[in-house]
């Protein structure tokens, strides 16, 4: 029966095609796009068709058909959208194939049994990765995932940046969009051009401290193909691939050194002294007509090339007329080239584009022509100018000192004669300045003048006489531009100067810890994540329903995780915080240095960060800053009160250094224009260790002082004062200035025990006479010390501010949830329901709301805001909006204050413990290492040698 079967559908398949062929011959069945429809539809039915089981495997025998209502319904359930059909669209599920484990822990994202690095649709969704937009199908598009594997490690820090299996430095297309990185306009795929990408390869480095730019894994020095365009080097018009031609290139191997600079122009290892092709463009220099790469032929080049330069004071007028037409030519003739975009208005200048490339081939073959030439007349011409040159600045010297030596002379005299008619009366400083420094009179013996004499004398050593000279151009060039509170040093350098070499050696600033510290760095990377996913798990749910932005200033984000240990000094005015901080980062005595002075310092809030060049920043560049950029809410007012100082110091690679403006009391509070004690506590809220610095002659407390320690609550372990200046008090009378100090301060303070104090001199200037050397210097160890730890103990104050603000959320949905029982146990059927709100919200203490509070939840009631900031925010999200605590719980997902609760008492507390074994591990890993390697060198000494 089952053969006759099959015989009668064959019989009628071959009927049907039959009858097919005869429609289609007839030119009567349905078109291609009429059928497109139900073609695709078909396709997507048998991408969709099989259902995956628990182990993940398709089970394609399943029956399917009409007659099963649930089985439609589980059709619709597991579409491509929803890939484990639990409600949750992929691109915002957690977990897309629904095996428990979130996307970024799970080696098989969309559960297919095929792992993520050998598989060719991460996400399940049908597009292959090198086509899909999103590749692990967490709603977030490639160019702006900081994570396109969704493998939960970081681009800037993954190895595999697509997820293929393929180390970045093998991987043809590395960032998995199907284009080979030769050809890629975006290598790392973070949506920002090549020749705008500041980190080219995505691997965290920005590209001049990057030792591989394309992450091909070759060294830069090794690398034929610098920034992995396809193009050799010596074939690359832009070597480095920064969108700068290498003609118009200041940084042409793109290693952050200006080409004037750069001992190794083009980047290949080879000191330009001995290489033979200098610029990397394939011709050796001898038969090279542009031997830096500049665009400027060699007759014509003034600048240093990196071989034997020309002087540019020999240079005839002749050839700089030539170069100015040159450079006029090459600017007229840019906008032709460069127009690219309309059609209209290339098409309207197609004469002078032929003259202008005419002009160039034709100064070419001049250059080529004049080249042999050149060599062979080049030295006995360059001789015979240099034999002229010489006998004329021969003859002219004796003219030149004669010239130099007479306005000196006479200034020293009038400046005698001045002495007698005025014996002991002090010259205004300006004034002697003016009459000391005369441009072009003496430029080579600068004069130094001082406040309390008027004599002209020359200077004792010459990096004094150096520096006198820029302060002295500096005020006359800036007058006129600076304003009078900007960052200046003003001051003359001391003599007998205190050494600095304890502060290196104190805080581990040597090459000897660098070793230790990479070890604590990569368990410090761990140890921030997992602050960041119980954050992320525990923490923002509740601080996203119950809104607790609106009540607070103090956030918890990224850059609060991830930052650097902060620094914090504070104090009334003029107690030494800007010579402080100049000692700490060895910026004493330059153009650069903070402010410093008798006189109260401009109201600025002075932030010290690190950088590869000194660099002054106003408000806006540090609001823009990653780190600081959670200031911009308080507004412009404060902005205009920001200045950044970034400088190549080896403290400020470890840390940010922060200087809270002069506390100055007054009998009545000064209105400002920012919030500025808000201001503070975001500094506060952030610090790793906090300093109070005051000056013996300034020891009152007064309104300002006592509301920004009102501010330190909580914070009584990090904080110390620094008794500075101590030298200028005699050593009797020191012992009742600190008893002073504490006495003042301690009341103020919600701490049992006296907060720590150091009392020092903190600056180079050696101590006074009759001053306590011995102790300042002991006590200015144990500040350093003190220092040192607080950026060992780094991670532990991370833990510790995020567990702060986990209790501040805690505590404020307790106290929401509170507010809104009370309200449901007061309102009626009829009663008007904002009437009863706004009466339980203007008189809790009717409700005994905070009271209720403390009893069943043991929080303390110093521990909540005052009903006044509730009042505020209610008035701003209505009470009868949010949900009750209980309402927030789910069979599945289970209730949001468990799991902050736990993250509270086990899971933020456990982190230290876990940091400490992991640090200890990495530690010891290190010294194992030392030792083997001073063992064989011991067992070797030739390799020692």
């Amino acid at each position: 029966m089952g053969r006759l079967t099959i015989w009668f559908l064959l019989g009628l398949t071959l009927f049907a095609v039959s009858n097919h062929v005869g429609f289609v011959n007839a030119d009567v069945g349905p078109s291609e796009s009429e059928c497109r429809p139900y073609i695709e539809k078909a396709i997507h039915e048998l991408k969709t068709d099989g259902v995956r089981d628990g182990s993940g495997e398709l089970q394609s025998d399943q029956p399917r058909g009409d007659d099963d209502d649930d089985d439609d319904d589980d059709e619709d359930a597991k579409s491509a959208n929803d890939l484990d059909g639990d409600g949750i669209p992929d691109d915002e599920d957690d977990d897309i194939d629904g095996d428990g484990i979130p996307n970024d822990k799970d080696d098989d994202i969309d559960g297919d049994g095929i792992p993520n690095d050998e598989d060719e649709d991460i996400d399940g969704d049908g597009i292959p990765n090198d086509e899909d937009d999103d590749i692990d199908g967490d709603g977030v598009p490639n160019s702006k995932d900081e994570d396109i594997d969704g493998d939960g490690v970081p681009n800037s820090k993954d190895e595999d940046i697509d997820g293929d299996g393929k180390a970045n430095h093998e991987d043809d297309d590395l960032d998995g969009d199907g284009t080979p990185n030769h050809e890629d306009g975006d290598l790392d795929g973070d949506g920002v051009p090549n020749e705008e990408d500041e980190d080219l390869d995505g691997d965290g480095k920005v590209n001049h401290e990057d030792e591989d730019l394309d992450g091909d894994g070759v060294k830069n020095d090794d690398d034929e193909d610098l920034d992995g365009d396809g193009k050799v080097n010596h074939e690359d018009e832009d070597i480095d691939g920064d969108g700068v031609k290498n003609e118009k290139d200041d940084d042409l191997d793109g290693d952050g050194t200006n080409n004037s600079q750069d001992e190794d122009l083009d980047g290949d290892g080879v000191p330009n002294e001995k290489d033979d092709d200098l610029d990397g463009d394939g011709i050796l220099n001898e038969h090279d007509g542009d031997v830096d790469g500049d665009g400027v032929p060699n007759e014509h080049d003034h600048k240093d090339s990196g071989e034997n330069a020309d002087d540019d004071d020999d240079d005839d007028e002749d050839e700089k007329e030539a170069v100015k037409k040159r450079s006029k030519r090459e600017v007229d003739a840019a906008p032709v080239i460069d127009i690219e975009a309309p059609p209209s208005p290339a098409q309207e200048f197609p004469v002078e584009e032929e003259i202008v490339k005419e002009e160039s081939a034709e100064e070419e073959a001049a250059v080529k022509e004049q080249e042999p030439e050149q060599e062979a007349e080049q030295e006995p011409e360059q001789e015979a100018e240099q034999e002229a040159a010489q006998e004329a600045v021969q003859e002219q010297e004796p003219e030149v000192e004669e010239a130099e030596q007479e306005p000196v002379k006479q200034e020293e005299e009038k400046v005698e004669s001045e002495e007698v008619k005025e014996e002991e009366k002090p010259a205004p400083v300006e004034e002697a300045e003016e009459e000391a420094v005369e441009p072009e009179a003496a430029p080579k013996e600068p004069e130094v003048v001082q406040e309390d004499a008027v004599e002209s004398e020359e200077a004792k050593d010459e990096p004094q006489a150096e520096a006198a000279k820029e302060t002295a151009d500096d005020d006359d060039d800036d007058d006129d531009t600076k304003p009078e509170d900007e960052l200046l040093w003003e001051g003359i350098i001391p003599e007998n100067r205190r050494s600095r070499q304890h502060i290196t050696e104190l805080l581990q600033l040597d090459e000897e810890f660098n070793a230790r510290e990479k070890a604590t760095d990569n368990v410090a990377e761990i140890i921030l994540r997992d602050i960041k996913r119980i954050y992320e798990n525990a923490v923002k749910p509740l601080e996203t329903l119950y809104k607790y932005r609106d009540l607070s200033n103090r956030h918890f984000s990224d850059p609060e995780i991830f930052s650097k240990p902060l620094i914090l000094f504070m104090g009334p005015w003029s107690g030494g915080k800007s010579s402080i901080l100049n000692y700490l980062t060895d910026n004493e005595y330059t153009p650069n240095s903070l402010r410093t002075g008798a006189e109260p310092s401009p109201a600025y809030f002075n932030i010290l960060m690190w950088g590869n060049e000194t660099e002054v920043l106003d408000g806006t560049q540090l609001a823009a800053d990653y780190t600081f950029s959670g200031l911009q809410k308080f507004g412009q007012g404060l902005e205009e009160r920001l200045r950044g100082l970034k400088m190549k110091s080896k403290i400020l690679e470890k840390v940010n250094i922060v200087e809270i403006p002069g506390i100055l009391e007054v009998r009545k509070q000064v209105s400002r224009v920012f919030p500025f004690n808000d201001a503070c506590q975001w500094f506060i809220d952030r610090a790793d260790i906090i300093f109070l610095v005051y000056d013996p002659a300034k020891l009152d407390v007064g309104p300002e002082t006592e509301a920004i320690l009102d501010q330190l609550k909580g914070r009584e372990y990090q904080t110390r004062i620094i008794l500075n200046k101590a030298d200028t008090v005699k050593p009797e009378e020191l012992l009742r200035v600190q008893g002073a100090l504490i006495w003042n301060i301690s009341p103020l303070m919600s701490s049992a025990q006296p907060p720590l104090m150091y009392t020092t001199s903190l600056w180079t200037h050696p101590y006074q006479d009759g001053a306590p050397a011995r102790l300042l210097l002991a006590q200015e160890r144990a500040f350093l010390r003190d220092l040192r730890t607080a950026i060992d103990k780094r991670i532990e104050h991370k833990i510790a501010s995020a567990r702060r603000f986990a209790v501040r959320v805690r505590n404020h949905a307790k106290m929401v949830d509170c507010y809104l029982n009370t309200f449901n146990n007061h309102k009626t059927l009829f009663g008007n329901k904002k009437r009863i709100a706004d009466d339980i919200i203007d008189h809790p203490q009717n409700y005994h709301i905070y009271e209720g509070l403390s009893t069943l939840t043991n929080i303390s009631r110093y521990d909540l805001p005052d009903p006044e900031v509730y009042r505020d925010f209610f008035r701003l999200n209505p009470l009868y909006e949010f949900k009750k605590l209980r309402d927030t719980c789910t069979y599945f997902r289970g209730c949001p204050i468990t799991k902050l609760d736990l993250a509270i008492a086990y899971e933020l507390p456990e982190l230290a413990g876990k940091y400490k074994k992991m640090s200890e591990s990495a530690l010891a890993s290190i010294e194992a290492q030392q030792r083997d390697g001073g063992a064989q060198n011991q067992a070797d000494p030739k390799k020692t040698s």
